[in-house]
């Protein structure tokens, strides 16, 4: 189907489609009749074995380069499958409790909101992680003693649960909630709120 689509358009690039529409024309000035058909299934039709041999020993042995456009989305795919793969194993990365799916992210509109929102989706930052600069000992909580991190601040923190029910209409939820593909629109008020935003 894709190839009939190809060969109906006028705009393609493809120089062994080309070739084809040429030949094509080629073939109706010596009066030739050429019926292009789309078959959707080969089951039940005679020959079928016969044509796939045919079609795939065409392939054997291809003398021509192959064309970059047609070769880079399956090799697109190729990798982004491998990635995936391996992205599937990295389960205690922090980050992929966020975003097990490898897709890009959606921007925000505000620079500083994009800085802060990266920083909290891989879970480093100035507030919970400038101690490895200075050789100091991890911070803590001010309100409870915990060992301060991304995940404390967010879903943990007892201190906070009136303002995270406020903002979230929650108290318990996992962090891919606030910072997944689409982070919760209260995300930066709530840390403004809790005075935490500009140390991030």
């Amino acid at each position: 189907m894709s190839l009939l689509e190809s060969l109906r358009s006028s705009s393609t690039r493809n120089p062994l489609i080309k070739e084809v529409k040429d030949f094509y024309r080629h073939l109706l000035s010596k009066g030739a009749r050429i019926l292009f058909s789309w078959v959707p299934s080969h089951v039940g039709i005679t020959g079928n074995e016969l044509a796939d041999k045919s079609a795939k020993s065409a392939t054997e042995f291809l003398t021509r380069p192959l064309v970059y456009a047609d070769v880079r989305s399956a090799v697109n795919q190729w990798c982004h499958c491998q990635w995936q793969e391996k992205w599937n194993m990295e389960t205690n990365n922090k980050l992929h409790v966020i975003k097990p799916v490898l897709s890009h992210w959606v921007p925000k509109l505000n620079r500083r909101c994009d800085v802060v929102l990266t920083r909290l989706r891989i879970g480093h930052t100035r507030l919970t992680h400038k101690y490895l600069l200075f050789a100091e000992s991890p911070p803590t909580c001010s309100h409870c003693g915990d060992i301060l991190t991304v995940k404390h601040i967010l879903t943990d923190c007892v201190a906070v649960d009136r303002r995270r029910l406020r903002y979230f209409c929650s108290s318990s939820f996992d962090l891919s909630f606030l910072l997944g593909q689409i982070p919760h629109f209260n995300l930066f008020m709530y840390l403004k709120d809790i005075g935490v935003f500009h140390d991030i």
